[in-house]
Protein backbone atom coordinates (compact mmCIF):
# COMPACT_ATOMS: atom_id res chain seq x y z
CA UNK A 1 0.00 0.00 0.00
CA UNK A 2 2.82 2.30 0.54
CA UNK A 3 4.09 2.59 -2.88
CA UNK A 4 0.58 2.89 -3.92
CA UNK A 5 -0.23 6.07 -1.93
CA UNK A 6 3.53 7.39 -3.06
CA UNK A 7 1.89 7.05 -6.69
CA UNK A 8 -1.19 8.38 -6.28
CA UNK A 9 0.76 11.56 -4.30
CA UNK A 10 2.83 11.81 -7.17
CA UNK A 11 -0.17 11.84 -9.44
CA UNK A 12 -1.60 14.67 -7.70
CA UNK A 13 1.71 16.59 -7.30
CA UNK A 14 1.72 15.96 -11.57
CA UNK A 15 -1.76 17.42 -11.72
CA UNK A 16 -1.21 20.56 -9.96
CA UNK A 17 2.13 20.98 -12.11
CA UNK A 18 0.33 20.42 -15.06
CA UNK A 19 -2.41 23.17 -14.20
CA UNK A 20 0.70 25.54 -14.43
CA UNK A 21 2.06 24.90 -16.68
CA UNK A 22 -0.79 24.53 -19.30
CA UNK A 23 -2.67 28.01 -19.93
CA UNK A 24 -5.93 25.74 -21.59
CA UNK A 25 -5.92 23.51 -18.05
CA UNK A 26 -5.78 26.34 -15.92
CA UNK A 27 -8.80 28.42 -17.28
CA UNK A 28 -10.90 25.39 -16.34
CA UNK A 29 -10.18 26.49 -12.81
CA UNK A 30 -10.03 29.87 -12.99
CA UNK A 31 -12.67 32.78 -13.47
CA UNK A 32 -10.52 34.76 -16.12
CA UNK A 33 -7.28 34.25 -17.91
CA UNK A 34 -5.70 37.05 -16.36
CA UNK A 35 -5.87 35.20 -12.61
CA UNK A 36 -2.37 33.57 -11.77
CA UNK A 37 -0.21 34.89 -14.35
CA UNK A 38 1.36 37.25 -11.76
CA UNK A 39 4.33 36.16 -9.11
CA UNK A 40 2.17 36.34 -6.00
CA UNK A 41 2.86 35.07 -2.81
CA UNK A 42 -0.58 33.21 -2.69
CA UNK A 43 0.31 31.65 -6.30
CA UNK A 44 -1.74 29.20 -7.96
CA UNK A 45 -0.32 25.83 -6.03
CA UNK A 46 0.30 27.71 -2.82
CA UNK A 47 -3.25 29.03 -2.73
CA UNK A 48 -4.43 25.32 -3.40
CA UNK A 49 -2.49 23.80 -0.54
CA UNK A 50 -3.69 26.67 1.80
CA UNK A 51 -7.11 25.89 1.46
CA UNK A 52 -6.55 21.92 1.07
CA UNK A 53 -4.83 21.82 4.74
CA UNK A 54 -8.21 23.07 5.89
CA UNK A 55 -8.29 26.27 8.16
CA UNK A 56 -9.87 26.34 11.17
CA UNK A 57 -7.99 29.21 13.53
CA UNK A 58 -8.28 32.65 12.41
CA UNK A 59 -7.15 33.34 8.75
CA UNK A 60 -4.49 35.90 9.95
CA UNK A 61 -2.91 33.52 12.13
CA UNK A 62 -3.15 30.19 9.47
CA UNK A 63 -1.30 32.46 6.83
CA UNK A 64 1.38 33.04 9.03
CA UNK A 65 2.34 30.05 9.82
CA UNK A 66 1.64 28.57 6.32
CA UNK A 67 4.06 31.28 4.49
CA UNK A 68 6.76 31.92 7.04
CA UNK A 69 7.25 27.96 8.54
CA UNK A 70 5.40 25.75 5.51
CA UNK A 71 6.35 27.94 2.28
CA UNK A 72 9.99 29.24 3.91
CA UNK A 73 9.21 32.68 2.15
CA UNK A 74 11.33 35.42 4.21
CA UNK A 75 8.73 37.91 3.77
CA UNK A 76 6.21 35.96 4.51
CA UNK A 77 2.91 38.34 5.63
CA UNK A 78 -0.05 38.22 3.43
CA UNK A 79 -3.32 39.57 4.83
CA UNK A 80 -6.77 38.36 5.12
CA UNK A 81 -7.62 40.41 2.28
CA UNK A 82 -5.37 39.61 -0.24
CA UNK A 83 -6.52 36.13 0.54
CA UNK A 84 -9.73 36.57 -0.20
CA UNK A 85 -9.25 38.02 -2.74
CA UNK A 86 -6.74 35.18 -4.47
CA UNK A 87 -9.11 32.58 -3.52
CA UNK A 88 -11.68 34.48 -5.67
CA UNK A 89 -10.22 33.78 -8.55
CA UNK A 90 -10.45 30.36 -8.21
CA UNK A 91 -13.38 28.17 -9.47
CA UNK A 92 -14.41 25.20 -6.34
CA UNK A 93 -14.34 22.74 -9.72
CA UNK A 94 -10.58 22.22 -9.36
CA UNK A 95 -11.05 20.41 -5.99
CA UNK A 96 -14.14 18.19 -7.91
CA UNK A 97 -11.84 17.24 -10.61
CA UNK A 98 -8.71 16.70 -7.99
CA UNK A 99 -10.45 14.34 -6.16
CA UNK A 100 -11.37 12.59 -8.93
CA UNK A 101 -7.87 12.34 -9.95
CA UNK A 102 -6.87 10.90 -6.71
CA UNK A 103 -9.43 7.92 -6.93
CA UNK A 104 -8.82 7.39 -10.17
CA UNK A 105 -5.40 6.66 -9.08
CA UNK A 106 -6.24 4.61 -6.55
CA UNK A 107 -8.14 2.65 -8.67
CA UNK A 108 -5.38 2.37 -10.97
CA UNK A 109 -2.30 1.63 -9.11
CA UNK A 110 -3.98 -0.30 -6.15
CA UNK A 111 -5.65 -3.04 -8.07
CA UNK A 112 -4.45 -6.06 -6.03
CA UNK A 113 -5.24 -3.77 -2.50
CA UNK A 114 -9.17 -2.68 -3.88
CA UNK A 115 -12.12 -4.87 -1.76
CA UNK A 116 -14.90 -5.93 -3.44
CA UNK A 117 -17.78 -7.61 -2.32
CA UNK A 118 -18.38 -10.49 -5.50
CA UNK A 119 -16.25 -8.78 -7.54
CA UNK A 120 -18.29 -5.32 -7.13
CA UNK A 121 -17.30 -2.13 -5.28
CA UNK A 122 -20.07 -1.38 -2.87
CA UNK A 123 -20.97 2.30 -2.96
CA UNK A 124 -23.72 3.65 -0.29
CA UNK A 125 -25.57 6.82 -1.10
CA UNK A 126 -26.96 9.10 0.85
CA UNK A 127 -27.48 12.98 1.91
CA UNK A 128 -27.19 15.29 4.70
CA UNK A 129 -27.86 18.96 5.91
CA UNK A 130 -25.07 21.14 5.89
CA UNK A 131 -25.46 24.30 7.95
CA UNK A 132 -24.32 27.55 7.06
CA UNK A 133 -23.09 31.20 8.13
CA UNK A 134 -26.80 33.21 8.07
CA UNK A 135 -25.42 35.79 5.59
CA UNK A 136 -27.40 37.43 2.47
CA UNK A 137 -24.66 36.16 -0.43
CA UNK A 138 -25.25 32.54 1.10
CA UNK A 139 -28.93 32.57 1.85
CA UNK A 140 -29.67 33.56 -1.48
CA UNK A 141 -27.67 30.92 -3.17
CA UNK A 142 -28.01 27.89 -0.98
CA UNK A 143 -31.81 28.95 0.51
CA UNK A 144 -33.12 27.27 4.25
CA UNK A 145 -36.14 27.60 5.89
CA UNK A 146 -37.90 29.22 8.25
CA UNK A 147 -41.17 29.62 9.52
CA UNK A 148 -43.24 32.42 12.26
CA UNK A 149 -40.50 31.43 15.10
CA UNK A 150 -36.74 31.77 13.30
CA UNK A 151 -34.95 30.60 9.91
CA UNK A 152 -31.67 29.43 9.42
CA UNK A 153 -29.39 29.05 6.55
CA UNK A 154 -28.01 25.87 5.02
CA UNK A 155 -26.93 23.66 1.83
CA UNK A 156 -27.70 20.14 0.56
CA UNK A 157 -25.10 17.56 0.52
CA UNK A 158 -25.02 13.96 -1.38
CA UNK A 159 -22.24 11.50 -1.49
CA UNK A 160 -21.11 8.16 -2.85
CA UNK A 161 -19.12 6.31 -0.86
CA UNK A 162 -17.10 3.23 -1.83
CA UNK A 163 -17.25 1.58 2.15
CA UNK A 164 -14.72 -1.28 1.66
CA UNK A 165 -12.46 1.18 0.31
CA UNK A 166 -13.51 3.95 2.51
CA UNK A 167 -13.43 6.75 -0.48
CA UNK A 168 -16.21 9.02 -1.24
CA UNK A 169 -16.17 8.40 -5.21
CA UNK A 170 -18.62 11.45 -5.30
CA UNK A 171 -19.95 14.57 -3.70
CA UNK A 172 -22.21 17.52 -5.10
CA UNK A 173 -23.29 20.58 -3.20
CA UNK A 174 -26.76 22.48 -3.84
CA UNK A 175 -29.77 24.24 -2.88
CA UNK A 176 -31.58 23.06 0.95
CA UNK A 177 -34.12 22.95 -0.73
CA UNK A 178 -33.20 20.65 -3.58
CA UNK A 179 -34.22 16.66 -2.88
CA UNK A 180 -32.04 13.96 -1.94
CA UNK A 181 -33.88 12.31 -4.63
CA UNK A 182 -33.02 14.55 -7.66
CA UNK A 183 -29.95 14.56 -7.08
CA UNK A 184 -29.54 11.10 -6.37
CA UNK A 185 -31.21 10.40 -10.06
CA UNK A 186 -28.28 12.85 -10.95
CA UNK A 187 -25.87 10.99 -9.20
CA UNK A 188 -26.54 7.69 -11.07
CA UNK A 189 -24.48 8.30 -14.25
CA UNK A 190 -21.11 8.66 -11.92
CA UNK A 191 -21.81 4.52 -11.11
CA UNK A 192 -19.25 2.72 -12.85
CA UNK A 193 -19.97 -0.66 -14.16
CA UNK A 194 -18.85 -2.71 -11.54
CA UNK A 195 -20.28 -1.21 -8.58
CA UNK A 196 -23.29 -1.93 -6.55
CA UNK A 197 -25.29 1.11 -4.42
CA UNK A 198 -26.42 0.70 -1.72
CA UNK A 199 -29.98 3.31 -0.58
CA UNK A 200 -31.66 3.57 2.50
CA UNK A 201 -36.08 3.63 2.25
CA UNK A 202 -35.58 7.25 1.29
CA UNK A 203 -34.64 6.17 -2.55
CA UNK A 204 -37.09 3.67 -3.05
CA UNK A 205 -39.37 4.39 -5.63
CA UNK A 206 -39.59 2.68 -9.80
CA UNK A 207 -38.21 5.67 -11.09
CA UNK A 208 -34.92 4.56 -9.09
CA UNK A 209 -34.86 1.11 -9.91
CA UNK A 210 -35.87 2.03 -13.25
CA UNK A 211 -32.50 4.74 -13.48
CA UNK A 212 -30.74 1.44 -12.55
CA UNK A 213 -31.79 -1.13 -14.49
CA UNK A 214 -31.59 0.94 -17.77
CA UNK A 215 -28.54 2.80 -17.45
CA UNK A 216 -26.07 1.59 -20.13
CA UNK A 217 -25.02 -1.94 -18.81
CA UNK A 218 -27.27 -2.02 -16.06
CA UNK A 219 -25.84 -1.05 -12.28
CA UNK A 220 -26.24 -3.58 -8.98
CA UNK A 221 -28.88 -1.68 -6.53
CA UNK A 222 -29.75 -2.63 -3.07
CA UNK A 223 -32.66 -0.58 -1.60
CA UNK A 224 -34.45 -1.25 1.62
CA UNK A 225 -38.65 -0.94 0.72
CA UNK A 226 -40.84 1.29 2.36
CA UNK A 227 -43.51 -0.84 4.45
CA UNK A 228 -46.13 1.35 3.65
CA UNK A 229 -46.10 0.34 0.18
CA UNK A 230 -48.74 -1.89 -0.74
CA UNK A 231 -46.85 -5.10 -2.21
CA UNK A 232 -44.37 -4.54 0.04
CA UNK A 233 -46.41 -5.20 2.92
CA UNK A 234 -48.32 -8.16 1.15
CA UNK A 235 -44.83 -9.63 1.05
CA UNK A 236 -44.39 -9.35 4.92
CA UNK A 237 -47.74 -10.52 5.89
CA UNK A 238 -46.44 -13.61 3.78
CA UNK A 239 -43.84 -14.33 5.83
CA UNK A 240 -41.93 -15.36 2.26
CA UNK A 241 -37.74 -14.84 2.77
CA UNK A 242 -37.66 -13.80 -0.33
CA UNK A 243 -39.70 -13.23 -3.76
CA UNK A 244 -39.51 -12.23 -7.33
CA UNK A 245 -42.13 -9.42 -8.60
CA UNK A 246 -43.32 -7.48 -11.11
CA UNK A 247 -43.44 -3.65 -10.40
CA UNK A 248 -45.66 -1.34 -12.54
CA UNK A 249 -45.21 2.95 -12.36
CA UNK A 250 -47.42 5.42 -11.14
CA UNK A 251 -48.54 8.45 -12.69
CA UNK A 252 -45.93 10.61 -10.95
CA UNK A 253 -43.38 8.25 -11.58
CA UNK A 254 -44.25 8.21 -15.06
CA UNK A 255 -44.23 11.80 -14.84
CA UNK A 256 -40.87 11.82 -13.42
CA UNK A 257 -39.09 9.50 -15.60
CA UNK A 258 -40.39 12.06 -18.89
CA UNK A 259 -38.02 14.46 -17.05
CA UNK A 260 -35.05 11.97 -17.77
CA UNK A 261 -36.06 11.35 -21.18
CA UNK A 262 -37.93 8.19 -20.55
CA UNK A 263 -41.54 7.36 -22.03
CA UNK A 264 -42.72 4.66 -20.34
CA UNK A 265 -46.80 3.56 -19.48
CA UNK A 266 -48.66 2.05 -16.86
CA UNK A 267 -47.79 -0.78 -18.50
CA UNK A 268 -43.80 -0.87 -18.20
CA UNK A 269 -43.20 -3.95 -16.17
CA UNK A 270 -39.80 -4.14 -13.95
CA UNK A 271 -38.58 -7.27 -12.84
CA UNK A 272 -37.02 -6.95 -8.93
CA UNK A 273 -36.50 -9.66 -6.18
CA UNK A 274 -37.68 -8.90 -2.41
CA UNK A 275 -35.65 -10.33 0.39
CA UNK A 276 -37.18 -10.47 3.80
CA UNK A 277 -34.31 -9.81 6.73
CA UNK A 278 -35.24 -9.68 10.27
CA UNK A 279 -33.43 -7.73 12.59
CA UNK A 280 -32.88 -9.34 16.88
CA UNK A 281 -35.07 -6.48 17.62
CA UNK A 282 -38.23 -7.87 16.40
CA UNK A 283 -37.83 -5.24 13.21
CA UNK A 284 -38.62 -6.51 9.33
CA UNK A 285 -36.58 -5.02 6.86
CA UNK A 286 -37.86 -5.75 3.28
CA UNK A 287 -35.05 -5.16 0.46
CA UNK A 288 -35.71 -4.69 -3.38
CA UNK A 289 -32.50 -5.78 -5.03
CA UNK A 290 -31.52 -7.03 -8.55
CA UNK A 291 -29.66 -9.67 -6.87
CA UNK A 292 -31.19 -12.97 -7.65
CA UNK A 293 -30.97 -16.21 -6.28
CA UNK A 294 -30.63 -18.02 -9.68
CA UNK A 295 -27.16 -16.11 -9.51
CA UNK A 296 -25.90 -17.52 -6.28
CA UNK A 297 -27.14 -14.60 -4.26
CA UNK A 298 -28.96 -16.56 -0.81
CA UNK A 299 -30.63 -14.94 1.39
CA UNK A 300 -28.26 -14.88 4.30
CA UNK A 301 -26.06 -12.45 2.98
CA UNK A 302 -28.43 -9.39 2.49
CA UNK A 303 -28.38 -8.60 6.36
CA UNK A 304 -24.32 -8.28 6.23
CA UNK A 305 -24.40 -6.46 3.00
CA UNK A 306 -27.10 -3.76 3.69
CA UNK A 307 -25.78 -2.99 7.10
CA UNK A 308 -22.48 -2.10 4.67
CA UNK A 309 -24.52 1.23 4.53
CA UNK A 310 -23.89 2.21 7.73
CA UNK A 311 -20.03 3.35 6.28
CA UNK A 312 -21.70 6.28 4.52
CA UNK A 313 -23.27 7.63 7.87
CA UNK A 314 -19.70 7.31 9.81
CA UNK A 315 -18.13 8.87 6.72
CA UNK A 316 -20.50 12.09 7.34
CA UNK A 317 -19.42 12.21 10.89
CA UNK A 318 -15.94 12.04 10.28
CA UNK A 319 -16.65 15.42 7.29
CA UNK A 320 -18.61 17.00 9.88
CA UNK A 321 -16.87 16.11 13.29
CA UNK A 322 -13.33 15.20 12.79
CA UNK A 323 -12.57 17.44 9.91
CA UNK A 324 -15.03 20.35 10.96
CA UNK A 325 -16.74 20.65 7.42
CA UNK A 326 -19.41 22.90 8.72
CA UNK A 327 -16.61 25.38 10.02
CA UNK A 328 -16.10 27.40 6.41
CA UNK A 329 -13.15 29.35 6.20
CA UNK A 330 -15.15 32.42 4.28
CA UNK A 331 -18.59 34.01 4.22
CA UNK A 332 -19.07 33.53 0.68
CA UNK A 333 -20.72 31.03 -2.33
CA UNK A 334 -17.30 30.56 -3.61
CA UNK A 335 -15.36 29.84 -0.25
CA UNK A 336 -17.70 27.39 0.81
CA UNK A 337 -17.60 25.28 -2.14
CA UNK A 338 -13.97 25.22 -2.06
CA UNK A 339 -13.89 24.27 1.52
CA UNK A 340 -16.81 21.44 0.91
CA UNK A 341 -14.69 20.12 -1.72
CA UNK A 342 -11.20 20.93 -0.36
CA UNK A 343 -12.71 18.68 2.79
CA UNK A 344 -13.84 15.62 0.94
CA UNK A 345 -10.28 15.39 -1.01
CA UNK A 346 -8.48 15.62 2.59
CA UNK A 347 -10.93 12.70 3.79
CA UNK A 348 -10.04 10.62 0.86
CA UNK A 349 -6.26 11.45 1.24
CA UNK A 350 -5.99 10.78 5.04
CA UNK A 351 -7.85 7.23 4.10
CA UNK A 352 -5.46 6.32 1.84
CA UNK A 353 -2.58 6.88 4.44
CA UNK A 354 -4.75 5.47 7.59
CA UNK A 355 -5.32 2.38 5.81
CA UNK A 356 -1.89 1.84 5.42
CA UNK A 357 -0.89 2.17 8.60
CA UNK A 358 -3.90 0.01 10.13
CA UNK A 359 -2.49 -2.70 7.66
CA UNK A 360 1.29 -2.68 8.84
CA UNK A 361 -0.25 -2.60 12.47
CA UNK A 362 -2.70 -6.02 11.73
CA UNK A 363 0.55 -7.84 9.72
CA UNK A 364 2.71 -6.93 12.88
CA UNK A 365 0.02 -8.17 15.27
CA UNK A 366 -0.73 -11.17 13.44
CA UNK A 367 3.11 -12.24 13.60
CA UNK A 368 2.91 -11.69 17.17
CA UNK A 369 -0.01 -14.02 17.07
CA UNK A 370 2.21 -17.09 16.39
CA UNK A 371 3.87 -16.34 19.63
CA UNK A 372 3.34 -17.20 22.64
CA UNK A 373 1.61 -14.36 24.46
CA UNK A 374 2.21 -13.88 28.31
CA UNK A 375 -0.55 -14.10 30.64
CA UNK A 376 0.41 -11.00 32.41
CA UNK A 377 -0.13 -8.89 29.31
CA UNK A 378 -3.73 -7.51 29.34
CA UNK A 379 -6.56 -8.47 27.66
CA UNK A 380 -6.97 -5.65 25.19
CA UNK A 381 -3.38 -6.37 23.86
CA UNK A 382 -3.81 -10.12 23.93
CA UNK A 383 -7.62 -10.16 21.89
CA UNK A 384 -9.25 -6.95 20.54
CA UNK A 385 -7.99 -5.74 17.09
CA UNK A 386 -6.91 -2.12 16.68
CA UNK A 387 -7.47 0.99 14.30
CA UNK A 388 -5.54 3.98 13.83
CA UNK A 389 -6.81 7.03 15.65
CA UNK A 390 -8.74 9.15 13.09
CA UNK A 391 -8.95 12.00 14.86
CA UNK A 392 -5.28 12.02 15.66
CA UNK A 393 -3.91 11.11 12.57
CA UNK A 394 -6.38 13.57 10.26
CA UNK A 395 -4.49 16.16 12.68
CA UNK A 396 -1.75 15.33 11.60
CA UNK A 397 -1.59 15.39 8.21
CA UNK A 398 -3.43 18.63 7.92
CA UNK A 399 -0.45 19.78 9.94
CA UNK A 400 2.03 18.01 8.00
CA UNK A 401 -0.18 18.28 4.41
CA UNK A 402 2.22 21.04 2.63
CA UNK A 403 5.84 19.11 3.43
CA UNK A 404 3.88 15.96 1.75
CA UNK A 405 3.41 17.80 -1.46
CA UNK A 406 6.50 19.97 -1.50
CA UNK A 407 9.38 17.58 -0.15
CA UNK A 408 11.32 15.75 -3.16
CA UNK A 409 10.64 12.76 -0.84
CA UNK A 410 7.73 12.07 -0.37
CA UNK A 411 8.45 8.86 0.81
CA UNK A 412 9.77 10.29 4.10
CA UNK A 413 7.33 12.39 4.94
CA UNK A 414 4.56 9.29 3.94
CA UNK A 415 6.95 7.12 6.47
CA UNK A 416 7.45 9.62 8.91
CA UNK A 417 3.18 9.82 9.28
CA UNK A 418 2.36 6.15 8.76
CA UNK A 419 5.18 5.98 11.94
CA UNK A 420 2.68 8.69 13.72
CA UNK A 421 -0.96 6.70 12.92
CA UNK A 422 0.68 2.95 13.87
CA UNK A 423 1.94 4.59 17.70
CA UNK A 424 -1.77 6.11 18.31
CA UNK A 425 -4.68 3.62 17.78
CA UNK A 426 -7.85 2.58 19.57
CA UNK A 427 -8.96 -0.76 19.88
CA UNK A 428 -11.94 -1.92 17.50
CA UNK A 429 -14.83 -3.39 20.18
CA UNK A 430 -17.10 -5.58 17.92
CA UNK A 431 -20.81 -6.43 18.04
CA UNK A 432 -21.44 -3.35 20.27
CA UNK A 433 -25.04 -1.56 19.59
CA UNK A 434 -26.86 2.23 21.54
CA UNK A 435 -29.53 3.62 21.06
CA UNK A 436 -29.40 6.39 19.05
CA UNK A 437 -29.84 9.74 21.10
CA UNK A 438 -30.00 13.24 19.75
CA UNK A 439 -27.94 15.21 21.28
CA UNK A 440 -28.29 18.44 19.44
CA UNK A 441 -31.72 20.52 21.08
CA UNK A 442 -31.04 22.33 17.55
CA UNK A 443 -32.90 19.29 15.56
CA UNK A 444 -35.72 20.17 16.87
CA UNK A 445 -35.69 23.80 16.17
CA UNK A 446 -34.91 26.50 13.71
CA UNK A 447 -31.81 27.07 14.74
CA UNK A 448 -29.01 29.45 13.50
CA UNK A 449 -25.15 28.95 12.60
CA UNK A 450 -23.15 32.52 13.84
CA UNK A 451 -20.43 33.90 12.44
CA UNK A 452 -17.49 31.11 12.78
CA UNK A 453 -14.99 32.49 15.98
CA UNK A 454 -11.67 30.94 15.24
CA UNK A 455 -9.56 29.95 17.87
CA UNK A 456 -5.50 31.69 17.73
CA UNK A 457 -4.21 29.02 19.43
Amino acid sequence: MFDVNIKIITELKNFLNICVSEPAILNEFRTSKKDFTRDRKLSFPRLILFITKLCKKTLSLELDTFLECEMKLAQGACSVSAFSQQRHKLKSFFFEVWNKVLCESFYHHGQEQIKRWNGYRVIAADGSAVSLVSTKALSLHFGGQSNQYGSFTGAKAFLHYDVLNKLITFAQLANYRTGELPMAYRAIDMLEEDTLTIYDRNFCNYKMIALHKWAEGGRRFVIRAKESQKFIAAFIESGTRSQEVTMFPSYDAIIELKKSGYIVTTKTALKVRLVRVDLPNGITEVLITDLLEDDGYGVAIFKDLYFMRWGVETSINVLKNLLQLESFSGQTVRSVEQDFFATIFMANLSALIIRQANEENADKKAKKCLQTIPLNVSRRKRDWPTQVNMNKATGKLRQNLVSLFISKNPDKILQQLTAYFRKHTLPIRKDRSFTRERKNKQNHCKHKTFTNYKPSI
